[in-house]
């Protein structure tokens, strides 16, 4: 119960240096326990956890006069139960006299816990978790910051773990997904991958009326412009899982059905996307492209790797000429497109025509 106290005021609590939101937490959580009385810490249970937590978590001191009013309790009650807290061994409770007030404050243990991650590490997880917040399911949202959080919980210098929990990182993304309605789709998946079971699925593509049965083996997920997908194989229906596609990717939000079968299939490291350091997410045969930026977007472009063989030549007046391999037409035509005016497309000659007429099209919308 201490323990998933802990993680529900980590969670809660992302910025340590405002303690005063653990104790208005702190309140919250205790009327929870229970349908709403005269008072609402009638609770024992309740009582003792809102105590514990508030003094873990803050690493503050606290005269006994706050704590009886924080908790909305006599002073005696306050007192029993730090001797409860200090019969538990869960912590040890410093207390003092100072200006004719009692004071408590947890005090640091001697031996210290054995972390694997110090406060450093603990930031740059919590950096990885918000560059992809956007694109998790709210119950892994809240495993992943739970787990970050019992490890917070071991550092043992209280102003580590008020740095460790800073707010650093960020991602903002237009067009966002809710991944939550399918959290029970991607457990499947992700039990999948690990045990390398093959799943039958029931998919609803956009270009077909009605959706269509599949038996996949699951390699990755992979995360693209705001979109999960499933990277996989397509298989055979029965018996040994032969492939039939080795290139297949499966919106997540199209999903429509899961399960699990006992089928399992072989992979290794070499059987997941090989074409990484290509333009493209479609897999597809490689082919040559060359672009010419102007010098408004020059600098954007010439930022970025668009693939691993690509060549940029600077242009008299600013611009530059981008060469690159992609693998997929349709979206180096998109890609091409978002520049406007800014790019222009030299080869291959009936990708060019393609834009051509993409572009001729778009002008007849307007006409």
């Amino acid at each position: 119960m201490i323990i998933c106290l802990h993680c529900r005021i980590c969670k809660l609590t992302s910025d340590r240096s405002k303690m005063r939101n653990i104790e208005n937490f702190l309140i919250k959580f205790s009327r929870g326990l229970m349908p709403e009385k005269i008072s609402p810490y009638s609770s024992p249970a309740a009582k003792i956890l809102s105590l514990y937590g508030l003094l873990l978590f803050s690493g503050k001191k606290y005269s006994l006069t706050q704590l009886a009013q924080l908790l909305r309790c006599s002073k005696q009650t306050v007192l029993r139960m730090m001797e409860q807290i200090e019969l538990s061994h869960q912590a040890k409770v410093d207390s003092w006299i100072d200006g004719g007030r009692k004071w408590f404050k947890v005090k640091t243990p001697s031996v210290r816990p054995q972390v694997c991650l110090d406060a450093e590490a603990i930031q740059l997880l919590l950096v990885c978790r918000d560059f992809v917040w956007h694109l998790l399911p709210q119950s892994l949202r809240e495993e992943i910051s739970r787990t970050i959080a019992h490890t917070t919980v071991l550092l043992p210098d209280m102003e580590d773990r008020s740095r460790a929990m800073t707010k650093l990182g960020e991602a903002y993304s237009k067009g966002l997904i809710n991944y939550t309605a399918h959290q029970h789709l991607l457990d499947v998946l992700l039990d999948a991958m690990v045990d390398r079971r093959v799943c039958r699925v029931r998919y609803q593509s956009p270009k077909r009326s009605e959706p269509r049965e599949y038996c996949i083996a699951p390699l990755t997920l992979i995360a693209h412009h705001a979109t999960l997908y499933v990277q996989c194989w397509l298989v055979t229906d029965a018996g040994e899982p032969d492939i039939i596609y080795d290139g297949m990717l499966l919106a997540v939000q199209r999903l429509l059905q899961v399960e699990l079968t006992e089928r399992t299939f072989a992979a290794s490291e070499d059987s997941l996307r090989d074409n990484q350091h290509i333009f493209g997410l479609m897999k597809g045969e490689p082919f040559r492209v060359q672009i010419s930026f102007r010098p408004e977007v020059a600098v954007y472009v010439r930022e970025r790797q668009w693939s691993e063989d690509q060549t940029i030549s600077p242009l008299p007046d600013g611009g530059i000429i981008l060469e690159f391999t992609a693998t997929s037409r349709p979206e180096v035509v998109s890609w091409v497109l978002s520049f406007g005016p800014k790019a222009l497309v030299h080869a291959p000659e009936d990708l060019r025509e393609e834009i051509k007429g993409a572009v001729s099209e778009m002008v007849n919308n307007y006409i």
